[in-house]
């Protein structure tokens, strides 16, 4: 029997996997596209940068996160954010992730370490302003 959380779960892989092949596949793209044409890659980095606000700060220039696109570090950072998303999603029905948080003394820990005993544990997120 297949069960609710099982098909979350299978449907949260199948789009780190598409995840992943979109990543590796847009940099391989684009570092072909830059040996042909660099001004082509820097137009189409600019109207990514356009989507996700990287260009609406004027001190924020492209050739400080325009090439970043290209490189191996940008695809580490990007599998490793994918992977880190695979553990903290939480399902209906299924056990909470147990996030990792870092304290007021700049100790890390995750959010299960404030569990005591058999009490119930309430996060309660707001502005502390």
């Amino acid at each position: 029997v297949f069960s609710a959380i099982s098909f979350s779960r299978l449907r949260l892989y199948l789009w780190a996997a598409g995840m992943l092949g979109y990543l590796l596949t847009l940099s391989v793209t684009l570092r072909s596209l830059q040996l042909v044409s660099p001004a082509s890659v820097r137009k189409l980095l600019l109207r990514m940068g356009e989507k996700m606000s990287m260009t609406q700060n004027p001190r924020f220039r492209f050739e400080d996160w325009g090439p970043t696109f290209l490189s191996a570090a940008f695809i580490k950072a990007a599998f490793a954010n994918v992977c880190l998303s695979l553990k903290q999603e939480a399902f209906v029905g299924g056990a909470a992730p147990d996030s990792p948080v870092v304290t007021m003394d700049r100790e890390r820990t995750s959010i299960l370490g404030f569990m005591k005993g058999g009490r119930p544990l309430v996060l309660s997120f707001g502005s502390c302003s």
